[in-house]
């Protein structure tokens, strides 16, 4: 008989990985809501959480749902908030289900956020854009990376494949289109604070979510910049997750990925 598997051993499982310290100061990732102590029936992993999760949880009979974004950003002072999170907070305690984030501390991994990304980059030699804060923590990456495509190509090229690998229509971008490129800087979510390490670092372009107006006319003559958006850069780390927990929790089942879209539109 397999020994049953608790809240706080997926937790575990998650946090070897990218332990909580890892997270920014502004964050909230962690056991949001929920009982660590509970037996797990079932995990559901998605990258925000909204009340159709909760359904999706409740109607596969799983208590507990790993995101990556947490639900609960800012601090609660008063009992007064808003729909959406009312709605997820009276279904998961109504219902019994842990909600956990994995955000900043896994946008740090070395096996993280970065790690998904340069996967539909197509880029190797993978290096940290960003210095350590823990140096003596050899997983510890900080935000970004950079790293390299296995052979030259225009700017053009180059993002017109991305644009089919991530699964998106168009990609906003300054730059030469016909500049050559080889060396690549990226950052998963919004990623406008390393530009300037992108810049520092060499890099031919730098691709990011959440860029403003006045970052690409202050950095055009400086770099090729790319927002391929939020949504879609992090998106890879639901499959991480899966990966880690079902690795660690072999005999364990069932996990499911969310079937998520970007709730922001293009029209």
């Amino acid at each position: 008989m397999n020994k049953e598997v608790k809240i706080k051993d997926i937790i575990n499982c998650l946090e070897e990985v990218a332990p909580l310290h890892w997270q920014e100061d502004y964050d909230n990732a962690g056991l949001i809501v929920g009982n660590k102590e509970e037996v797990c029936k079932g995990v559901v992993i998605c990258l925000d959480v909204f009340k159709q999760t909760l359904s999706e949880a409740i109607d596969k009979g799983c208590n507990m749902i790993v995101s990556h974004h947490p639900f609960i950003y800012k601090g609660i002072k008063k009992i007064v908030f808003d729909r959406q999170i009312k709605d997820i907070l009276t279904l998961a305690l109504t219902h019994n289900i842990a909600i956990y984030a994995s955000h900043t501390n896994m946008d740090n991994a070395k096996s993280g956020v970065s790690f998904m990304l340069s996967k539909v980059l197509g880029v190797k030699n993978i290096e940290r854009l960003d210095k350590s804060r823990f140096p003596n923590e050899e997983e510890f990456w900080g935000g970004g990376a950079i790293g390299e495509l296995k052979s030259e190509t225009t700017v053009k090229e180059y993002l017109e494949r991305i644009k089919k690998n991530l699964g998106i229509d168009a990609i906003k971008y300054i730059g030469d289109e016909q500049k050559r490129i080889k060396r690549v800087g990226f950052c998963g979510g919004s990623g406008s604070f390393l530009i300037e390490n992108a810049i520092d670092k060499g890099c031919d372009i730098y691709l990011t979510g959440d860029l403003k107006y006045h970052d690409y006319l202050s950095n055009e003559d400086k770099i090729v910049l790319a927002d391929i958006g939020h949504f879609e850069s992090e998106k890879f780390i639901k499959q991480r997750f899966f990966d880690i927990i079902s690795k660690k929790m072999c005999n364990f089942a069932p996990l499911y990925l969310s079937d998520e879209n970007n709730r922001v539109k293009f029209i």
